[in-house]
């Protein structure tokens, strides 16, 4: 079945958040998924930096580094979980992404990093989050150049626009089967 959500109950776009929205109605209790945040590796200090423009709109962004990663196919129950909500699966890393915003409603995207450092130049890449231009454009990962509204969050390095925030990823940086190193946003 479907869902028809309309754009003030952003709240409700994810799994837990349809339960959350149906325990109020009902007056029941919600059972949160549990789940433990363990933080494994060296910080990322000087290997990417963050640039946020419009901290009114976007307060949050946090970027991971996944190194020496392998690109494979997603286990099968994720991506027969990702088919019933109509989502192509693509590999481990993008489906991932795409499992948890559609489970716990947290916009993640994972961008190829040596795609990244190779856009600045050789250097540690600057991802910055800001409006856009008048006119500016962006080819997704659907393969469709978009003329960016002016009221939309972009995610961008020194080059250009890298991402849509929280909708949709640029064709330039997008996760392929040579990728090895993958930089993580979440906002």
């Amino acid at each position: 079945f479907n869902i028809e959500l309309t754009p003030n109950l952003a709240r409700t776009f994810s799994v837990f958040g349809v339960a959350r929205e149906v325990a109020a109605l009902l007056d029941k209790p919600l059972r949160a998924p549990s789940y433990e945040i363990v933080m494994e590796g060296a910080p990322i200090d000087g290997q990417a930096f963050i640039d946020i423009r419009e901290p009114e709109l976007n307060p949050r962004f946090t970027l991971s580094l996944l190194r020496d990663i392998t690109i494979k196919p997603s286990p099968d129950w994720m991506q027969r979980r990702l088919k019933l909500v109509d989502q192509r699966p693509i590999n481990n890393i993008v489906d991932v992404t795409n499992y948890v915003t559609f489970e716990i409603g947290q916009p993640l995207h994972a961008f190829d990093y040596d795609k990244l450092v190779a856009r600045a130049g050789g250097k540690a890449p600057t991802i910055i989050t800001r409006l856009p231009t008048p006119g500016e454009t962006l080819e997704t990962l659907d393969e469709v150049l978009r003329t960016l509204d002016p009221h939309n969050i972009l995610v961008c390095d020194t080059a250009g626009v890298l991402s849509l925030g929280g909708t949709i990823g640029g064709a330039e940086t997008e996760i392929s089967d040579t990728t090895t190193n993958v930089l993580l946003e979440a906002a």
